[in-house]
């Protein structure tokens, strides 16, 4: 890559060696990914939805320590990435293909993997 601040993320996934997931297409440019994956209580919203069951804002904002204001505010971001979908009945999952297999807390966006087992 050049020197540009805005690059472009692109690529293969380092674990699975496929090609990015099609969430991410059109890709995703790297600063608005670390903006948006920047934040501990994102972090947190994403370890609790890891889990695989679809959860509302309000049990979200419980689980993170947050009010419902400002567990919505985070999940909004997280739904404009692409890395969090609303379903039914307003509760919020991980997007398709990125949904970690049971019991792991790992997901995998393609160009990067996140690990939400670590501690705070």
């Amino acid at each position: 890559m050049t020197g540009s601040t805005d690059s472009t993320v692109r690529g293969s996934s380092a674990v699975s060696g496929t090609s990015s997931p099609a969430f991410l297409e059109p890709p995703m440019p790297l600063s608005k990914l670390c903006s948006v994956l920047g934040e501990m209580t994102r972090w947190k919203i994403l370890r609790e939805l890891a889990k695989g069951e679809p959860l509302p804002v309000k049990e979200l904002a419980r689980r993170t320590g947050r009010s419902s204001d400002v567990a919505q505010k985070h999940l909004a971001m997280l739904k404009e990435a692409k890395i969090v979908v609303q379903g039914y009945g307003r509760l919020y999952k991980l997007a398709p293909g990125i949904q970690p297999e049971p019991g792991a807390a790992v997901l995998d966006l393609g160009h990067c993997v996140l690990r939400l087992d670590l501690p705070e």
